[in-house]
């Protein structure tokens, strides 16, 4: 679809956008209407109780004014939110990192901060080099076999799925299985979430939760070097800093936040590599080519299409000239503001090296996304190789999508080598 094809999209004004952005066509491509909402509505108030905001600036001011756009304390939520009082998986979304506000943001910040530092992150270049350099031998072995490749399961998804494993300390045996539980954890973000996702969520973060429980037993018996010992010892240490709740909850926000998203660039990269050839060239060339390819993959098409924190109007607050009133809930169109034509000239094309605005694909301010630095290393090590090895690829048939609002995830990138 044409940048002027995308201007003329009108949303059924008797559907909300929610929905509409679940159903066809808009399930595979919800930029025209995200265009739609940057012109005609930036501040739209959903039915489903949320004003969603579209525009890169007003995203940006939300993000970096947490005092403005607090997140909802448990008292709030639960008085806004009846339902969460009988769903754990809203409980957990509500007090995650993600949600929560200063001070208690900045103490468990603080306290996993240290295991995701520049020094730190560039200390697993090695292990995340030797991993790509297996998984895309590995496809590349079978594709001059004359198979047909899942590049989602075969690479795309294991590369950050063994990497967050190796850094908390999830056994080799138990990844796949405990993988397939995210999904429908991250089910819960979505705005309009029906009864039956609400608690395919529940479901799943009981069975995560019980696997997790019976590990930070383990850890506590035989510590080992991983980061779910150490956030052990400090809750053992001093369970003010660190509470029994809290580990909890930190340990569900690793996992489930360490390898969707990042398996999700990964796959939006290689689309770009086979729908747009011209590309390949920076994936050719040094290191700052190449994180520029990986940094307008971010911009064009955002792993996380909606801010996964639930945030309120504290006061009153203007945004693009409409009043938002105190206490109104509000929900960032992160896909939405990645193209907005205010921040970026041309922004449905594919530009790398473009500069300009910062994307917003981790957010910004406090709620800045603790591990991107590692999805970028992830990203920027395994493209470059993935290129050389595969450098003619061609889909076999359409990639598989997941119908989710928050995640525009995959279930399959299934490829051939090009004729």
């Amino acid at each position: 679809m044409t940048v002027q094809d995308t201007a003329k999209v009108t949303p059924d004004p008797g559907r909300d956008v929610l929905e509409q952005l679940m159903s066809p066509p808009a399930d595979l491509d919800p930029y025209p209407v995200y265009a739609w909402l940057r012109e005609n509505a930036p501040v739209y108030a959903s039915k489903y109780g949320a004003s969603l905001i579209s525009r890169y600036a007003d995203v940006q001011y939300v993000l970096k004014h947490p005092e403005v756009f607090p997140g909802a304390c448990e008292e709030a939520m639960a008085q806004m939110f009846p339902q969460a009082a009988g769903h754990e998986a809203y409980q957990v979304l509500v007090t995650s990192l993600v949600g929560s506000n200063p001070p208690k943001h900045t103490r468990l910040r603080g306290l996993i901060g240290k295991e995701f530092t520049s020094r730190r992150v560039g200390g697993l270049r090695a292990a995340v080099e030797s991993l790509a350099d297996r998984l895309v031998d590995d496809a590349a072995e079978r594709l001059r076999a004359g198979e047909t490749v899942d590049l989602h399961t075969a690479v795309s998804l294991p590369t950050p799925l063994h990497v967050i494993s190796d850094l908390l300390g999830i056994p080799s045996a138990d990844r796949s299985r405990l993988a397939v539980l995210v999904p429908a954890m991250m089910n819960v973000v979505d705005p309009a979430a029906s009864p039956a996702a609400v608690n395919a969520a529940d479901a799943a973060f009981h069975e995560l939760g019980d696997y997790l429980g019976a590990l930070i037993a383990e850890r506590r018996r035989t510590p080992r070097d991983d980061l779910i010992s150490a956030l052990v010892l400090v809750h053992d240490d001093d369970n003010h800093r660190l509470s029994d709740g809290e580990l909890r909850t930190l340990l569900f926000t690793l996992w489930s936040a360490g390898f969707e998203t990042t398996a999700t660039g990964i796959d939006n990269a290689l689309l770009v590599l086979i729908e747009r050839p011209e590309t390949r060239k920076w994936l050719l060339g040094d290191e700052p080519s190449a994180t520029a390819f990986v940094e307008e993959t971010l911009r064009h098409d955002p792993s996380v299409q909606v801010a996964p924190g639930i945030r309120f109007a504290a006061t009153d607050t203007a945004l693009s000239g409409v009043t938002i009133p105190q206490g109104t809930q509000v929900r960032l169109m992160l896909g939405a503001a990645s193209r907005d034509p205010a921040a970026y000239p041309q922004p449905d094309d594919f530009m790398p090296g473009r500069g300009g605005a910062t994307p917003l694909s981790f957010g910004a301010g406090i709620h800045y996304c603790l591990g991107a630095g590692l999805s970028r290393l992830e990203m920027t090590v395994l493209l470059p190789r993935l290129q050389r090895k595969l450098p003619a690829l061609a889909l076999d048939g359409p990639p598989g999508r997941r119908r989710s609002i928050p995640l525009r995830d995959f279930t399959s990138l299934k490829v051939r080598l090009a004729e």
